[in-house]
């Protein structure tokens, strides 16, 4: 059995999807934290130091081992020169969140 597999299986059961689908945010902001790391060809103690909070922080951020503060977050963005966007989308588990955004795009 693969990963792959291993996850449908396990996702397959209400309660483990739920809890999952309730902690996806956070994971997905140590994932664009990661990514925006390594696109800068930043350690993680650079980032940290530029962002004026710790490395063992960053790490924890990074890990899903600490949720997030979205002053944090901010921070860590504005330092490199980015800044955080927030989107509000409708929960439809049929449809890909791209969809989602561009429906409600499509309204305002």
């Amino acid at each position: 059995m693969g990963l792959k597999d291993l996850k449908s299986e396990i996702l397959s059961q209400p309660d483990t999807r739920k809890y999952y689908e309730a902690l996806k945010p956070e994971f997905d902001a140590a994932k664009i934290l990661i990514a925006l790391r390594q696109q800068l060809q930043m350690t993680q103690r650079e980032l940290a130091a530029k962002a004026g909070i710790k490395q063992p922080q960053l790490a924890r951020l990074e890990s899903g081992k600490q949720s997030p503060r979205l002053e944090t977050l901010v921070e860590i963005a504005a330092s490199v020169g980015y800044q955080i966007e927030i989107k509000l989308v409708p929960i439809q588990p049929q449809q890909s969140s791209l969809q989602a955004v561009e429906n409600l795009e499509s309204c305002l």
